[in-house]
């Protein structure tokens, strides 16, 4: 997990060649090594929003808490409104918990009725840094 943002000063925004902060989630090295590393807080922020939203709550061995509920909207009935609250709202209390660091700007949906009948939604998160708004990125999130 990338460093907590609220206590010090944060300055690996820019890649450098020295300090690893975490891995890539499903991405594999182009340094001959397993995994992709990250460099910067912002994108180890990136996958530890990846992680956390695909992660479902009971998973995590002694952390069952840990997680994001969207699994469960999926297959719940509701219309197309209700949906994206249950959603928006499960991923918003998750950040709030798990990643403080984090401030969920947007979630725009992209889906069809094809696919809610077949259970599955893409979400683009655009977020930021809590410590500066400024500096943000966002993410697209196959369910």
């Amino acid at each position: 997990m990338a460093i907590e943002l609220g206590k010090i000063k944060v300055d690996d925004l820019v890649q450098n060649d020295y300090k690893v902060l975490g891995i890539g989630i499903n991405e594999s090295s182009n340094n001959n090594g397993i995994f992709k590393t990250n460099y910067t807080t912002l994108s180890q922020a990136k996958y530890n929003l990846i992680n956390l939203i695909l992660t479902k709550k009971g998973e995590r061995v002694m952390q069952p808490e840990f997680g994001c509920d969207i699994w469960k909207c999926l297959f719940e009935q509701m219309d197309e409104s209700t949906l994206e609250v249950k959603i928006e709202q499960s991923v918003l209390t998750a950040v709030e918990k798990w990643l403080p660091y984090l401030i969920v700007d947007t979630i725009i949906f992209d889906y069809n009725e094809n696919d809610i009948d077949n259970n599955k939604i893409i979400l683009d998160v655009k977020f930021s840094l809590a410590s500066n708004r400024n500096i943000g990125d966002s993410v697209i999130i196959k369910v």
